[in-house]
């Protein structure tokens, strides 16, 4: 039986045809998305995050609709099939509240989650390696390039202090996260946010939201970041261990890892090239290390008036 034939059984939905093959398909309840599943732990770690984050929320994830029996996926060959509504238009950045609400309740579920012990050998933890920085810069350090030495030389700073931070709450527990969390994944439905999640493997750590808020700061402007952080920490508290290991992620150096992928000695005009987006990467990056942290200093300082 082929794959039309199959989600016609399974699934209340009726027309079914192909619009993208193999991913989105046309159905009398509109655009639908298929995704598909080799790993049953991954397809399990993915309906629960939609599940649990959609619970008293503004905002709308992209649920596995339920087949006729209620099932969350379906087994076809050797792998698992589910569907999920599907949207195109952006939600953009101008809804705070909804944004805040969602990775609130989004990061509520990623730390509280009871299923890590079965994603051990697949969940990434992240970790940053300055020496390997080291090596793919030494040649440009050595040509006195004043822009990646004095990178390479806050990097290092900034390790240290993520390090010490990281020390202090060495205990807490980490969120287990979508390895993409993305502002461009926030799609609108009439007037809700809903958000298309993926199919990866996820991660442990802060990373996923780090890179959120970078997105988020180069779609509007550091007054936006930190009304975002605002609404976030009103559904999930910053205020303890969560909001310190936030902040280590933040003050880890990342970036420098795609800075350094600009550049290129292959030509002059290319080094060139290469440098400019080197700055460019590096000065975005530390506008977000000083958002953030500025962000955590003035709540620290309400909270001591």
């Amino acid at each position: 039986m082929n794959l039309i034939n199959t989600l016609e059984n399974e699934y209340e939905l009726y027309g079914i045809r192909w619009k993208e093959k193999p991913h989105i398909i046309m159905t009398d309840l509109g655009e639908k998305r298929i995704r598909y599943w080799k790993d049953y732990e991954r397809l399990k770690w993915h309906v629960k995050w939609r599940d649990e984050s959609s619970k008293g929320s503004g905002a709308v994830p992209d649920r596995m609709i339920r087949t006729n029996s209620g099932e969350t996926a379906i087994q076809y060959g050797e792998q698992w099939i589910s569907i999920h509504d599907h949207a195109e238009a952006l939600f953009g950045c101008d809804e705070v509240e909804r944004w805040g609400q969602f990775i609130g309740n989004l990061l509520k579920c990623a730390v509280k989650y009871d299923g890590k012990e079965n994603l051990d050998l697949q969940t990434e933890l992240p970790v940053f390696d300055i020496n390997q920085c080291l090596r793919l810069s030494q040649k440009y350090m050595e040509a006195n390039f004043s822009c990646i030495t004095t990178s390479i030389y806050e990097a290092k700073e900034r390790l240290k202090l993520s390090e010490a931070i990281r020390s202090k709450v060495k205990d807490s527990e980490l969120p287990v996260l979508e390895r993409e969390m993305s502002f461009k994944n926030g799609k609108k439905i009439f007037h809700f946010l809903f958000y298309q999640g993926g199919d990866a493997w996820p991660v442990r750590g802060y990373l996923p939201f780090r890179m959120f808020l970078l997105e988020w700061l180069e779609h509007s402007s550091p007054l936006s970041v930190k009304q975002l952080l605002t609404e976030v920490n009103k559904h999930f508290t910053l205020d303890h261990e969560q909001g310190l290991l936030l902040l280590a992620e933040i003050v880890t150096p990342w970036e420098i890892y795609d800075c350094l992928k600009q550049l290129d000695n292959s030509s002059l005009e290319r080094m060139v090239e290469g440098l400019k987006k080197y700055e460019e990467c590096w000065e975005s990056n530390r506008t977000l290390v000083k958002t953030v942290t500025e962000w955590f200093d003035e709540k620290r300082r309400k909270v001591a008036l």
